[in-house]
């Protein structure tokens, strides 16, 4: 391909690189010629240098960091779309999370989900739709009406900024917006122009868009020799799937418009069994889902200190929390410790306590700070534990603690009892609002 912007300089860019320089080093894949332009194989680079007088050495890089550095997921994709032939025929979970949805609204849904812990997750598709928005910005591009899906392509807003957007998740990506660069979690909206039938991927470049300028030329090319320009569509497409099903380091989820295909791919997965799902935590999150979505995890000293009134501290992340109502600034997450409070609360849970309780604290369970006294699970003066209080009174009618218990559920465990000539020493942090459950979806 030439060089220049939308390539309009230059005669060959692999010729401009050598000729340029004394020493060159080209890093090639040649899975990612996604364009029928695109010249940049191992064999045009030793060719062209070879001509030149160069002298040419080759090296394979062993390992990568790409899908999360799963050799194995790479292998199977090569593999699964037939690209060529390797040991890796079924995909374990272990591997890479990969999934397929019979639904585009909820593949989208899915991934907007992710994209809400840091902003990286995004959803992109085959060049097979028509660029409406262009031309009519209220026009959708991308358009599925059996599931009443529609939206537009990318690159009328923020080009190739389209990748770290802040709103852009709304829109969908395509080869051009998105090659050579990786997400967390990428969607895959895999069009009609990849289809499985009789034991075979079929490629089918009609049904790209006449928009994409990567098969433009193609109908003259195959009036000249209809068998290679079939071959060069066939990888062409091909690639360009293998690209966009590997842009995300953590995931990908995928939807297909052929159901046969999305059957096959289904089929190349290892069964997965039913295992304990895990509540993650995040180690940042954007700040327009902190205390709508996520809560901060604190470490018990942290909680205990003086949160909320006036020292910073640090959290030690961010985990997502549903079904507490509505989330707020005095509220935040700690991991249990111990056993004391089985069988309501076990060793490791994570739990929601909210600063400042208002209203009696009799009954509730509550973060609590003492002196002097000895919590065997915390290993020093903090508790988590019910708290109950006897009161005495006065002949005016004034009452004080004449003690208070902190109780734990588990019997094995004793009380820890403070008295009135100690109250000073003890005071209530923050009270237990639930226990985080792992995410089902």
């Amino acid at each position: 391909m030439k060089s220049g912007l939308y390539s309009n300089l230059g005669e060959n860019q692999i010729l401009e690189i050598i000729q340029a320089a004394r020493f060159s080093i080209f890093f090639v894949d040649d899975r990612q010629r996604v364009h029928i332009k695109d010249i940049g194989s191992k064999a045009a680079i030793q060719k062209f240098a070879e001509s030149c007088g160069a002298i040419v050495h080759t090296a394979k890089l062993s390992s990568q960091f790409r899908c999360n550095g799963s050799d194995g997921y790479l292998s199977w994709l090569d593999n699964t779309l037939q690209i060529k032939e390797t040991a890796n025929i079924r995909l374990s979970a272990e591997d890479y999370d990969f999934k397929i949805f019979s639904d585009p609204n909820q593949l989208f849904e899915a991934i907007k989900e992710k994209n809400k812990i840091n902003n990286k997750a995004r959803v992109v598709a085959g060049y097979c739709w028509d660029w409406n928005s262009k031309k009519s910005p209220n026009d959708y591009d991308i358009v599925l009406p059996e599931f009443h899906f529609k939206k537009r392509w990318n690159l009328n807003t923020d080009k190739n900024l389209w990748i770290i957007g802040d709103k852009s998740i709304e829109e969908i990506g395509c080869i051009h917006t998105c090659q050579g660069l990786e997400l967390e979690y990428i969607g895959v909206i895999i069009g009609p122009d990849m289809r499985y039938e009789n034991g075979q991927i079929i490629t089918d470049v009609t049904q790209r868009s006449g928009n994409d300028q990567s098969v433009k030329g193609f109908k003259s090319f195959i009036t000249h020799n209809k068998s290679k320009a079939l071959q060069d569509a066939d990888e062409i497409i091909k690639n360009t799937y293998r690209t966009l099903l590997t842009r995300g380091m953590k995931g990908c989820y995928v939807y297909c418009c052929d159901k046969a295909l999305a059957e096959y791919l289904a089929a190349q997965l290892e069964p997965q069994h039913e295992s304990v799902p895990e509540l993650r935590i995040e180690p940042e999150v954007n700040d327009e889902v902190k205390y709508i979505d996520f809560l901060p995890l604190y470490s018990i000293r942290a909680a205990c200190g003086y949160f909320g009134e006036g020292e910073i501290v640090d959290e030690t992340g961010w985990m997502k929390v549903e079904g507490m109502g509505k989330l707020n600034r005095n509220m935040f997450i700690v991991q249990a410790v111990g056993h004391s409070m089985e069988p309501l609360i076990h060793d490791g849970d994570y739990y929601v306590f909210r600063a400042n309780p208002a209203g009696s604290r009799q009954g509730k369970i509550v973060l609590a700070e003492h002196h002097n006294y000895y919590d065997p699970d915390y290993t020093g003066s903090y508790s988590i534990k019910t708290y109950t209080s006897k009161k005495s009174f006065d002949a005016e009618g004034n009452w004080a603690h004449e003690e208070i218990v902190l109780q734990p559920k588990n019997s094995n465990y004793s009380p820890i009892i403070i008295e009135e000539e100690n109250a000073d020493e003890f005071r209530i942090i923050r009270e237990f609002i639930g226990i985080l459950q792992p995410d089902k979806i």
